[in-house]
């Protein structure tokens, strides 16, 4: 029988505070975005009013849901959006740490006149994305606490790339990480308890990163564990001409653009912004990148998988089918980006081509 528990935990250390009892808790994990969650809380009498504000306060803690033993998923509390009529159950909205990057600067806060710092930062873009995280958890000391339950780990390999951050453009930390995912990196920050009665996200990046594990299903065998499948095709994005914008003004205003003379699509042109980068032959791969990202529509695939197969965000999946209208015979490799679940037996799981769109 399966086993679910729900813990509240600081939302600073991430210690665990208290087990509470809950009837739902839909969530969604996502590949390098957010994932929100809201879970319906079980009133049982026993806290007053001011208890259950002070438990449930927004921001102040996190909720962690565990199956079998396993971390699903952990999020901030950021609001209650209605009750009523003396209600037994208490909903509450839910996100991850990508909520809190969002209200974070990407600056070192230990600095006394932030518009005037700026520091330059050479190495992969894992590299780039960990000093923002240090940036944003370590640099100030004082109170508010700015510490959050994160850990950083350091990664090897991947280009090596040199930036300059400035203090007053004043970027959240999402923005400054969302400028690394333009160029290709992909970010997990995978719930845990990082240590006994401790919670908290280990991040996982690196340029196409994968979990490293595989799992294999035959979706159009009989008795399969995937119950449902879906594609989504989407060519909002496709380009055939990139344009990197890098630092400067006006006509100073250092610009690349890549076409790409193979295309038989009418011009589609796309422009994307990178003000830390200073060098041309670096803007001009990052253009070269956008080409081969975006040559094609993306395309993803939605499949409704037992929560037993424990798939998770990453995974490798090789999706084997047979006699389907729309996909060919074969095997087709795919990298899962979101994970939607709950306290059900049936996981939505979303997979794309790995390098995609």
């Amino acid at each position: 029988m399966t086993e679910f528990q729900v813990t509240v935990c600081s939302g600073i250390t991430g210690d665990r505070i208290e087990s509470v009892q809950a009837q739902a808790f839909p969530h969604g994990k996502l590949l390098s975005a957010s994932g929100e969650a809201t879970v319906s809380i079980h009133l049982d009498g026993k806290m007053s009013p001011t208890q259950i504000d002070s438990l449930f306060e927004e921001w102040k803690h996190i909720i962690v849901l565990e199956r079998d033993g396993e971390v699903k998923y952990g999020g901030y509390i950021t609001s209650e959006p209605l009750y009523t009529d003396d209600s037994s159950i208490l909903q509450l909205k839910l996100v991850d740490v990508w909520g809190l990057l969002e209200r974070r600067f990407a600056v070192d806060h230990s600095e006394p006149h932030v518009e005037k710092w700026s520091q330059t930062v050479t190495g992969n873009r894992a590299t780039h994305l960990n000093q923002i995280l240090i940036w944003a958890r370590d640099s100030y000391t004082g109170t508010p606490a700015a510490y959050f339950p994160i850990t950083i780990p350091g990664v090897s390999g991947g280009e090596i790339v040199t930036r300059t951050y400035y203090g007053y453009h004043l970027n959240y930390v999402d923005e400054a990480i969302g400028k690394l995912l333009d160029e290709g990196l992909d970010v997990y920050f995978e719930p845990t308890w990082v240590a006994p009665g401790r919670f908290g996200w280990i991040t996982h990046a690196g340029d196409a990163w994968t979990s490293g594990v595989t799992r294999e299903f035959s979706v159009t065998a009989p008795q399969s564990q995937v119950v449902r499948f879906e594609q989504r095709r989407d060519g909002s994005r496709v380009t055939n001409n990139a344009s990197r914008v890098g630092e400067g003004s006006e006509v100073d205003m250092l610009t690349i653009s890549n076409l790409d003379m193979s295309s038989e699509l009418p011009l589609l042109e796309r422009v994307t912004v990178s003000k830390e980068v200073t060098s041309a032959s670096q803007l001009s791969i990052m253009a070269g990148e956008d080409l081969v990202t975006y040559r094609s529509a993306t395309v993803q695939w939605d499949l409704e998988i037992l929560s037993t197969a424990g798939v998770n965000i990453g995974d490798t999946l090789l999706l084997h089918f047979f006699g389907h209208r729309r996909v060919a015979d074969g095997w087709h490799s795919r990298r899962v980006v979101k994970v939607q679940a709950g306290m059900g037996n049936i996981d939505t799981i979303s997979v794309q081509p790995t390098g995609g769109a």
